[in-house]
């Protein structure tokens, strides 16, 4: 198996790039993503790689880094996600923002790519729920921002704390629905949200986490914190 390629671009397509390496000339499938970030042809370039064998063709995928390769695999776990997919949804979506939309069930986020229909992407954000909960906790894939490992771990154990964070549930969810019907994308509200929640100490959480105390506070979070 060829794990990686360290070699010199030859030639940059829409979806796919040549890399030389030592005479021999390797065509990868990427992501638009990457190609957006690549130097000039003759430019040195390390990619990780994913090689498939199917009926009689061999295909090899290219990933700028171990988190790419590892969310194109986990991608393909889900029924209806083939490699065509999982690449098209890395081309609209970085890592951080696939795990986004999947901790906070933004369907319509991962509905964005090409070729997602709202039932691969429906699939996607609940198939993938547990799975994103391993891969953030890989050492090798340490690359979540600060927020997001506690606002992962926040939604899936929300209801295995106590009995606060049992009847919190549904004030979550009440909140959530109340800001996106506002105009807001779920993803970017669940993410604000799990955040003001961090915030709030144990002891008053189930008396002040409510619609009424939290909307304008997430609100002002969400206008870039305008008075």
């Amino acid at each position: 198996m060829i794990a990686s390629l360290n070699g010199i671009i030859t030639l940059i397509g829409k979806s796919d790039i040549v890399l030389e390496v030592n005479g021999v000339g390797y065509l990868l499938n990427v992501s638009s993503k990457l190609i957006a970030s690549l130097d000039e042809i003759g430019s040195k370039l390390i990619l990780f790689t994913d090689l498939q064998i199917k009926d009689d063709k061999i295909v090899m995928y290219g990933f700028a880094s171990l988190k790419d390769q590892n969310i194109f695999k986990l991608l393909q776990t889900v029924q209806g996600v083939g490699p065509k997919a999982a690449l098209s949804i890395l081309s609209t979506l970085n890592v951080d923002e696939i795990i986004l939309a999947v901790t906070s069930g933004d369907k319509a986020m991962i509905s964005r790519a090409d070729g997602i229909g709202p039932k691969v992407a429906a699939r996607v954000t609940t198939e993938l729920v547990e799975k994103v909960i391993n891969f953030n906790n890989n050492v090798s894939n340490n690359f979540i921002s600060k927020n997001l490992p506690n606002t992962t771990q926040e939604k899936l154990n929300l209801n295995k704390i106590d009995d606060d964070y049992k009847d919190l549930s549904a004030e979550v969810e009440d909140i959530i629905s109340a800001l996106v019907n506002l105009g807001y994308s779920r993803s970017e509200v669940f993410s604000v949200v799990m955040k003001i929640k961090n915030d709030f100490s144990l002891n008053d959480i189930s008396k002040n986490f409510t619609v009424s105390q939290i909307v304008p506070i997430a609100l002002k979070e969400l206008s870039g914190g305008i008075e």
